[in-house]
C-alpha cells in the first residue's frame, strides 16, 4: 500500500515548514474579542482563514505581539457593493 504523507504548512513567523499536526493553528476570534484578533484552534476543524506557528517559544511570543485586521468579505453585509 502507498505511505499517506501528513500536510505540510508554514510558521507564520520564522517560515519555517513544519508537518500539521506540528503547528498550533489560529482562526479569527469573533468580534470584539480581546487579544490580537486571533482565537487558538486546537482542534483544527473552526472555519475561516487559518495562521500556523511552530512551537518554538519566540515565535509564539512575537505572534502574541502581532496585530491582525480582518479582511473585507467579497460583497457586503450591509448591501453597499461599489459600482464602475
Amino acid at each position: 500500500m502507498t505511505e499517506r504523507r501528513e500536510p505540510v504548512r508554514m510558521c507564520v513567523i520564522c517560515r519555517q515548514r513544519f508537518a500539521k499536526s506540528q503547528l498550533l493553528r489560529h482562526v479569527p476570534a469573533a468580534e470584539g474579542a480581546a487579544g490580537n484578533g486571533l482565537e487558538a484552534d486546537e482542534t483544527a476543524v473552526k472555519t475561516g482563514r487559518g495562521w500556523y506557528v511552530c512551537q518554538s517559544p519566540q515565535c509564539r511570543e512575537r505572534f502574541a505581539g502581532m496585530k491582525f485586521r480582518r479582511k473585507s468579505q467579497k460583497g457586503s453585509k450591509n448591501g453597499k457593493n461599489k459600482s464602475h
